[in-house]
């Protein structure tokens, strides 16, 4: 009770978004019967109530599109069918044949600039003013408000167009203002680095209150969204400076947690969460799961039912990853053979389903081998376990507003990820033994045989000599995906697209076999279990019942770079907007 108090306490200053019903259109007119926006805003709580609405854009799903973006990249597969995916929006994703008339990228763009408008309102309220308030608190509404308008721009640069799109930079009156053309990637990125620098420097490290301000964005949530940007533009220097800050900075409190703690209802707001989404399940319950101004979310059916499961390659490296072999925790206590090493890593149990899984509890009521069924849950192409209540509850269906309306956390950016982006800049600057420590780092939290030669006793070593090359390679092909999967802002697309290895990456995994072979398992009572659902790698089996040679065939060959490397602007802002060609 006490964990479900403080949660909840946030969302007490959200609850004013929901009595006011900041409607955009309202605060936009001039219409004397209607509130306009030189009589709307005459104190502080006012312009907070509109900070409050552009916090709430967050719980929007179309802003992340995780879902999509797992299909689009290489982190899901389409449905649970196979070797066709059943799931027939996610096939334009995975085959690459979406156009600009599809409904989650132009509700992605509309999300994004909704969040600029209301933040636009924000600002123009406290421009208003200014030098007649608390100065203090009008610094801390201006930065907040300033870094959701740099992060809704960064994540339409990141997304859409070249990086080519429009630049919001008030609130628009004029049929000029709302019929505006796209600016060019360099200014549109100068532009939202300075929203981002002045949140940086005018931001808390953290809020004084805990418990009220929880949720709350900080400085060192700037500093890692700046500090991105430069990574994106390859400008490592400056990037290291930032995430130098965000990892070493005492002031924030950041620090890698235990591995029990990720991805829990009990982890919510840990020491590593630097950005997270406080859905829950207390308030707008009259919403259903299809209206974005619901504050459940709905990623606890749709990662763990049958819109999106794991494509073979990943499941598989998942499991294979080599186990430290001096670390306990690596270890289980059979009832008949004794002390025996875990059937998968840790890494691999926390984050998703995997039909070995025997030593790790899923739903509370056994564990992820006998939760495995075929079907939907079969054929061992596991799913993601990150934004499941199986930590929680028996079912998803337990759900106290149902299966689609989840109340758990979604994290956006972790310190983990910073880690990974610090170890990316020091490869690319030389600087390859300080790489091989950060991500040793988060390996070692997950018990896993860190890389590089012998450095202690401790642990165990893979005694590689990694070079730049090497190691970069294993970053984009291993550290980072796994570390990562189907978490944040288009991580993996944009990190695909970043490294230039889109097409060289679908042609290998086109060209990957598999194949799904019987597993015989023992329940968490002793009793005995088999489904055939074990996903393998390398000469064929004697006996298998699915061969996986089909998984991006067609997306290699389909994808085109000048189309698909980024969204299209929305043929819904080309046919309303006059400056669009």
């Amino acid at each position: 009770m006490i964990r479900i108090t403080i949660k909840y306490i946030c969302f007490i200053w959200l609850s004013s978004l929901l009595l006011i019903s900041c409607d955009d259109d309202i605060l936009e007119q001039t219409d004397p019967n209607r509130i306009s926006t030189s009589s709307f805003w005459t104190n502080l709580d006012e312009t907070n109530s509109t900070l409050t609405a552009t916090y709430a854009t967050m719980f929007d799903h179309y802003i992340l599109n995780l879902v999509e973006e797992s299909w689009r990249s290489d982190m899901g597969w389409p449905g649970f069918g196979r070797p066709t995916p059943d799931n027939g929006q996610g096939r334009t994703y995975y085959y690459k044949t979406y156009t600009n008339s599809d409904n989650s990228i132009q509700k992605k763009w509309e999300g994004l600039y909704q969040g600029i408008s209301r933040a636009n309102q924000t600002i123009n309220g406290l421009m208003g003013l200014e030098g007649e308030v608390d100065q203090e608190e009008w610094e801390l509404q201006m930065a907040q408000a300033r870094f959701f308008r740099g992060l809704f721009h960064f994540y339409l640069h990141t997304s859409f167009n070249n990086g080519n799109i429009i630049i919001r930079d008030k609130v628009p009156v004029t049929e000029d203002d709302f019929n505006k053309g796209v600016s060019p990637s360099a200014e549109v990125i100068e532009f939202f680095r300075a929203d981002l620098e002045y949140a940086y420097k005018n931001l808390p490290a953290r809020y004084q209150n805990l418990s009220g301000d929880q949720g709350r964005v900080t400085a060192g949530a700037a500093a890692t969204i700046l500090g991105t940007s430069f990574l994106y533009e390859k400008e490592y220097a400056k990037a290291l400076t930032l995430f130098n800050d965000v990892i070493d900075n005492p002031d924030y409190g950041y620090k890698l947690v235990d591995a029990n703690v990720l991805f829990t209802i009990h982890g919510e707001f840990n020491a590593e969460s630097i950005f997270e989404i406080p859905y829950n399940v207390i308030h707008r319950p009259e919403l259903n799961q299809w209206n974005e101004l619901s504050q459940t979310n709905r990623y606890g059916f749709l990662f763990t039912g049958v819109t999106t499961s794991m494509p073979a390659w990943i499941q598989y490296k998942y499991k294979t990853e080599p186990m430290d072999t001096l670390d306990e925790r690596n270890y289980y206590i059979d009832s008949t053979e004794g002390r025996k090493l875990r059937n998968v890593p840790l890494r691999a149990s926390q984050m998703v389903t995997l039909i070995e899984d025997e030593q790790t509890l899923y739903y509370l009521n056994d564990n992820v081998s006998e939760n495995m069924k075929k079907g939907a849950r079969g054929w061992g192409f596991g799913h993601m376990k990150k934004y499941s209540n199986h930590d929680h509850l028996e079912n998803e269906d337990d759900n106290p507003e149902g299966t689609w309306n989840s109340g758990k956390n979604v994290t956006v950016n972790r310190l983990a990820e910073v880690y990974l982006m610090r170890a990316e800049c020091l490869i690319q600057t030389g600087n390859v033994a300080g790489a091989l420590a950060d991500i040793n780092k988060i390996r070692e939290r997950w018990g896993l045989q860190l890389l590089g030669p012998a450095m202690d006793s401790n642990h165990t070593y893979d005694e590689v000599v990694y070079t730049e090359e090497s190691l970069m390679n294993h970053l984009m092909y291993v550290e980072k995906p796994l570390e990562l999967s189907n978490e944040g802002h288009s991580i993996r697309w944009t990190d695909l697209r970043r490294w230039g290895i889109i097409k060289e990456n679908f042609d290998r995994l086109a060209s990957e076999v598999y194949y799904a072979v019987p597993y015989n398992f023992t329940r968490l009572d002793g009793s005995k279990g088999w489904n055939d659902a074990s996903v393998v790698m390398g000469p064929e089996p004697a006996k298998y019942e699915l061969l996986v040679d089909f998984e991006y065939d067609l997306t290699a060959q389909n994808y085109n770079p000048e189309q698909h490397d980024y969204l299209p602007i929305p043929l819904s802002e080309i046919t309303s907007n006059s400056n669009i060609d």
